[in-house]
């Protein structure tokens, strides 16, 4: 039988719990600061003890709640905007947020572009310098991965747009939310959820993806890792410690002397392996699960008329390094003084005085240092060709190459576990938080890391778009999409383009859901950075956006985009929508245009500006059929409105 003092103690460990306490928490976002949305319901939530009555108070309403299964939730009736106003909420504790604002809320999400921060941003400094804003107000979610949806984020908080803070804000997400505080003159609140390098799969709910069509193995990698994966991962460090180094310093590329004939045309290869390229040396076998160097060559029988003419050679994308050599001579080098390396297109010019016909080696060698190494493509970018010539005249170089190791280690194992690039993990850790939070609307700076698989892209987005929009309770909300940044060198003449193919599809999604807009930005890229620093535009353009579709305002918001073609004596008229004050042409002629005849090969066309419609011809296509504008990875347009607004790139020929 228990004691009376054992009684009270046991009694006071109750009391002092805090199951017993049964203090009313919140969630991050629901703190000082806050913007709430305006002229509709709002929910604020958090969690206390059950059974337990909660009441909220804001500007003279009150709401109250039961909490079952230790959440509680209440929805304020519509609101005006204004602030800042205090906010309380009260259950066994009673906590009063302070400097909140109701206005505009908006989430900008996506990858690296949205998560630039404005201190990187070009001429941002007077931007970063100005006043601050007390009602502009900014939060960044913290990064977390889940296997599972997630109630809270992982850190964050309401911050005023100080220079401090708009420094390291989203600088896509400042600029547009500066520009919409100038246009609707309310309090704006931007939650800013984005991770650098990931596909739009991570930002996706597993249910979304598998009513998609993503099958239940790419999940497998979300069950958490037992015991004996764990074991076996530090089995696998263990052994590639011990066998990586003792080979020295194998962070330097540098070759060695015994493969320093390899790119000449008379070394022998009959001992060299076959392996079809585009693709990573991983996935060829076990045995290739290496980091280091590893040559690659393949032979070519060059036209006669080839000869003595200078050459293009076109590689792809190159994961990490590599040295190119044709017939000996060294042609082309990438290395680490190269933004985004290993995404970086290889484009390399053979000067005339090596081109022979008949028999001639190109022989790269490729240094990786961590995770899959190789050539990545596309496969549409492996070829060799006259400088300049017409992409029907090239050589491709898809398929078999000779490889030969020089130096390599075992491949770096990956621990067991999450990533950022799994599907759903993000949706789950960044997004399912912010579900119980009332926005207007979503924008998206994403599709660089689903580049390559355009034809998948669309369904996937509109899937991922549906899903934001069932979760968050709103059918309809607008979802600003910003359209993929010229990058990579300017072809001078048409090709076939993985870029041109997702803006695209990004085009293609907007056309098959209600209140999607696509920002075009054909002005701002950069040949040799993915990451371009002119954001102000592009926020300022997502703005435009917002205020046509979200707030039907009756302005021009985006740029001339296709609506049709008509084929009369030789030539494609084109007919626009969006054209505004009038279609014009930023520089002394139009750029940009390409036509194609029934074999659908393209080249550039005449263009000119007629009527408020474009007139495409060129005299190598007496008989057009198609036509297409900006269709490259790095577009060069110049088709705009009078309005300030680029022309969005477009094809009629089928994908």
């Amino acid at each position: 039988m228990w004691s009376p003092r054992l009684v009270l103690l046991a009694l006071a460990l109750v009391l002092s719990s805090p199951l017993a306490q049964a203090d009313v928490r919140l969630p991050a976002l629901v703190s000082d600061g806050m913007v709430l949305e305006q002229k509709t319901p709002v929910r604020i939530w958090g969690w206390a003890a059950d059974g337990e009555q909660v009441t909220v108070a804001l500007r003279g309403q009150s709401a109250t709640a039961e909490t079952r299964a230790g959440q509680w939730s209440v929805l304020l009736k519509p609101l005006d905007a204004g602030g800042p106003f205090e906010l309380t909420i009260a259950g066994s504790n009673r906590i009063v947020l302070k400097d909140v604002f109701v206005g505009e809320v908006w989430v900008c999400s996506g990858q690296s572009n949205m998560e630039f921060p404005l201190a990187r941003a070009f001429q941002a400094q007077p931007d970063i310098e100005a006043a601050a804003d007390p009602a502009l107000r900014m939060f960044t979610v913290g990064k977390q991965i889940s296997d599972t949806p997630q109630s809270d984020v992982a850190g964050g908080k309401w911050e005023g747009a100080s220079p401090e803070a708009r420094a390291h804000f989203s600088a896509v997400g400042y600029y547009f939310g500066r520009a919409l505080r100038a246009a609707r003159k309310v309090p704006v609140g931007l939650i800013h959820t984005s991770w650098g390098g990931t596909p739009a799969e991570a930002w996706t709910s597993r249910s979304a993806l598998e009513a998609w069509g993503l099958p239940a193995t790419a999940f497998a990698a979300l069950a958490p890792p037992n015991a004996a994966a764990k074991q076996a991962y530090e089995r696998s460090l263990a052994a590639w410690t011990s066998a990586g180094r003792p080979q020295g310093n194998f962070e330097d590329p540098g070759m060695l002397d015994s493969a320093k004939a390899w790119a000449l045309p008379e070394t022998e290869t009959r001992d060299w392996q076959a392996m079809a390229l585009p693709g990573a040396w991983e996935q060829a076998g076990p045995e290739l699960q290496v980091d280091g160097g590893i040559w690659f060559r393949r032979e070519l029988n060059l036209p006669e008329k080839w000869a003595g003419r200078a050459l293009d050679l076109s590689l792809g994308a190159i994961d990490d390094f590599d040295t190119t050599y044709f017939n000996g001579g060294r042609v082309g080098a990438t290395g680490s003084e190269t933004p985004n390396y290993w995404q970086a297109r290889r484009r390399y010019q053979i000067p005339a005085s090596a081109v022979r016909a008949g028999r001639g080696v190109v022989a790269v060698r490729v240094w990786d240092h961590v995770g899959d190494g190789g050539f990545t493509g596309p496969a549409s970018e492996l070829w060799i060709a006259p400088a300049g010539a017409a992409a029907s005249e090239r050589l491709s170089l898809n398929g078999e190459w000779r490889f030969k190791p020089e130096r390599t280690r075992p491949t770096m194992p990956s621990p067991p576990g999450l990533n950022q690039n799994l599907p759903s993990v993000l949706y789950n850790g960044m997004l399912a938080p912010l579900l119980p939070y009332t926005i207007k609307g979503a924008t998206w700076y994403q599709g660089e890391s689903n580049a390559g698989r355009a034809s998948e892209y669309r369904s996937l987005l509109t899937s991922l778009i549906r899903n934001w929009r069932t979760d968050w309770q709103e059918p309809d909300f607008p979802f600003l999409i910003v359209q993929l940044a010229p990058y990579m060198s300017i072809q001078p003449e048409p090709e076939e383009s993985g870029w041109a193919a997702l803006r695209e599809a990004q085009t293609q999604v907007a056309r098959d859901l209600p209140n999607v807009g696509v920002t075009v930005i054909t002005d701002v890229g950069d040949e040799k950075d993915i990451h371009p620093i002119r954001k102000r535009p592009v926020g300022e353009r997502l703005a435009l956006a917002a205020r046509k579709i979200a707030y039907r305002e009756p302005i021009v918001a985006f740029g001339p985009s296709f609506r049709s073609a008509a084929i009369a004596d030789g030539k494609v008229v084109v007919s626009f929508d969006n054209v505004g004050k009038g279609l014009q042409a930023h520089g002394a002629h139009l750029t940009g245009f390409a036509i194609a005849g029934a074999d659908e090969k393209f080249v550039n066309a005449d263009a000119s500006i007629v009527n408020n419609h474009v007139v495409v011809s060129s005299p190598r296509v007496p008989a057009p059929a198609y036509v297409r504008l900006g269709w490259a990875n790095y577009p060069v347009v110049n088709l705009w409105n009078a309005d300030g607004l680029p022309a969005t790139p477009f094809r009629t020929d089928p994908p």
